[in-house]
């Protein structure tokens, strides 16, 4: 039969089943091809009777081509790639991926907490450094206070500290020294010789480092001298009854007659005034009584009044009352009216700006230190409604703008207080003790935060009803 008339299922087995040397490149033999095959990982499939290629269908050939090569895991039953002990075939290869801005965002941050966490850290002890080189609060009461013979700078600033006039006297000691490396730090003079003389001394409690050098270095108080100390924040009539129990030698009516006179009489003061009533201007501080004081009351009450005068000279009081809107006058009555609301100093700029605000914003200052004063109280004593309602020009519940004078004397802090007022929106102020500062107030913009501040005023006792 020729090959034309071979009939059509062989011409397909032929095709289907075709031998490995037909298979094989020219040169190359079937014996030859057949070990190839045997070395590679995936060999031919070979038909088991006629050892020749079998043609894999489509379909299975497909199926195949995604079968994982076991040289990727070699995994067994007790280690495939769930049982947590299967390990990678040294053929993969891990790249790991670095961030577009490698590692400045990692340092970016460590840096930020390390130099936040400084700056912290510098505030607290800057703040706790400046409590005790100059205390926002007031000092306390009158210590006295003697230097024996003999005694060193160093013996001195211990002996302060135990008398509590200084809160630390190791921290008095780095001051009075001031070692350059330190100076900027503490805010102290440098190149500065300590030498106190020995004797008695009145100072107070808890002062700042400068006020106690000061005083020290004014000298000891004379031997049989009397001395007065008037406190800030008295009127008038609470200053006669202080220096009545002071100075029993002294005439109540003479000390009035004193308070009153030309002699004592500001230029400033209002020409409308039809009665002399010079409140507020007396400056408190202690005063040193010789011989010819004790039976002058004129010339204690004359040395009050020039004190006061030099006070406002140094502050440069006129100029700067005109700089924020005021009269030399009415910025004296504004610095009573903080002198009696502050008890800190930290809280004076602030209750000035209050103060300022409602004036320029028309507002009624409504204080109840005026109240107090318009009803003869004192701080402490409760107000009622009669006096809130008062038909007073001291009460500022009702009565818009300042009252007509001074409610007290007001100390230096005040005065400069009054004429450099710290800016700010606020309009309100309480005490609230914030912070659990003693005596701190919360400052307020609007209605609902000073409301808000009220009721914590209540729930502390504060004085707010």
């Amino acid at each position: 039969m020729s090959e034309e008339e071979q009939p059509e299922e062989g011409l397909e087995e032929n095709v289907a089943r075709r031998s490995s040397s037909d298979l094989a490149p020219s040169g190359r033999s079937s014996a030859s091809i057949g070990a190839n095959l045997a070395a590679e990982p995936n060999p031919p499939r070979l038909d088991p009777t006629t050892q020749e290629v079998a043609v894999v269908p489509e379909e299975e050939a497909v199926a195949e081509e995604i079968v994982w090569d076991p040289s990727v895991f070699s995994e067994t039953e007790d280690d495939s790639i769930f049982s947590g002990r299967a390990e990678a075939s040294p053929d993969v290869r891990w790249v790991r991926q670095r961030p577009p801005l490698g590692p400045l965002p990692r340092w970016g941050i460590v840096a930020f907490v390390v130099f936040s966490s400084l700056g912290f850290a510098y505030r607290k002890v800057d703040n706790w450094v400046n409590s005790l080189v100059a205390p926002q609060a007031l000092p306390g009461e009158e210590v006295d206070f003697v230097i024996e013979p003999g005694w060193s700078a160093n013996e001195v600033a211990v002996n302060l500290g135990g008398a509590e006039i200084i809160d630390d006297s190791a921290m008095f000691r780095q001051w009075m020294r001031c070692h350059p490396t330190l100076g900027w730090f503490i805010d102290c003079p440098a190149d500065v010789e300590y030498s106190f003389q020995a004797g008695a001394y009145v100072l107070q409690e808890h002062m700042g480092f400068q006020g106690v050098v000061d005083a020290l270095n004014e000298g000891p108080i004379p031997p049989e001298v009397v001395r007065v100390t008037i406190p800030e924040g008295l009127t008038i009539s609470q200053t006669i009854t202080r220096l009545k129990e002071r100075m029993p030698t002294y005439s109540e009516a003479q000390l009035q007659e004193a308070f009153v006179s030309d002699v004592v009489r500001w230029e400033h003061y209002p020409e409308e005034f039809n009665m002399p009533y010079y409140e507020g201007m007396f400056f408190p501080d202690t005063y040193q009584l010789d011989d010819a004081t004790l039976t002058n009351e004129l010339s204690l009450v004359t040395r009050m009044h020039n004190q006061f005068l030099n006070v406002v000279a140094e502050l440069d009081f006129e100029a700067r009352a005109a700089e924020v809107g005021l009269n030399p006058y009415e910025a004296l009555i504004v610095a009573s009216l903080i002198e009696e609301e502050a008890l800190l100093n930290v809280d004076r700029g602030k209750i000035s700006q209050v103060i300022h605000n409602r004036l320029d914003q028309g507002w009624s200052l409504g204080l109840e230190s005026t109240v107090r004063y318009a009803a003869g109280k004192t701080a402490g004593q409760d107000l009622v409604s009669a006096d809130l309602s008062s038909d007073s020009p001291w009460n500022t519940w009702i009565e818009p703008g300042l009252p007509i004078t001074p409610i007290s004397a007001p100390g230096r802090s005040s005065l400069e207080a009054a004429v450099s007022p710290e800016d700010g929106p606020w309009m309100f102020f309480v005490r609230t003790d914030e912070n659990d500062v003693l005596g701190a107030h919360t400052f307020a913009v609007t209605g609902e935060e000073f409301a808000a501040a009220v009721e914590i005023c209540r729930a502390k006792d504060l004085g707010c009803g």
